[in-house]
């Protein structure tokens, strides 16, 4: 796989558990991967699956219990509005929110996890705000800003780092 190839959902879920870690496998979250791998440029889609693996990393390494398949939705499709082309008069985190909570409602996930998600995805650039938001918004921007700003990267270890860029054939 060369670095414009996008991966599959069953190696994300075999990278999870090189990792130890348990990634949600529920048809819903299988449906936001194939929604953002769909949507997305492969550079932008693998950015999804390392946010989501370095997230769940961080979680497991901060000793957090975050609601995974809440985090693994939010993160997946953090970056549909930007996928999209994002709105004249909306940010892209708000068009990305929107279309997440949509999702989540339409996969019977409940008002009140679909108003996470949409808040975890709106805030995931504003991070000094989405960290007092609750454990399941914290989770999510982490993982995202490790693999965008590198924030926590340093708290990977190099085999958690090596896996997940070699799964999305992408590294840092």
């Amino acid at each position: 796989m060369n670095g414009s190839e996008k991966p599959d959902f069953s190696a994300a879920l075999a990278v999870g558990r090189a990792l130890n870690l348990t990634l949600p496998d529920s048809q819903t979250v299988r449906d936001a991967y194939a929604q953002a791998q769909t949507e997305s440029s492969p550079w932008l889609f693998n950015h999804v699956v390392r946010s989501w693996l370095y997230g769940a990393k961080l979680a497991q390494n901060r000793n957090l219990t975050p609601d995974a398949e809440l985090v693994a939705v939010a993160v997946l499709l953090h970056d549909l509005g930007l996928a999209r082309g994002g709105a004249p008069d909306r940010r892209f985190e708000v068009v990305g929110a929107d279309a997440a909570r949509t999702f989540a409602l339409a996969h019977a996930m409940g008002e009140r996890r679909a108003e996470t998600i949409w808040d975890a995805i709106a805030l995931h650039t504003t991070g000094s705000i989405g960290q007092f938001k609750g454990v399941d918004v914290a989770c999510t921007g982490s993982g995202i800003g490790c693999d965008y700003g590198g924030f926590g990267y340093q708290d990977l270890t190099e085999a958690t780092r090596k896996s997940s860029c070699q799964h999305t054939r992408v590294s840092r």
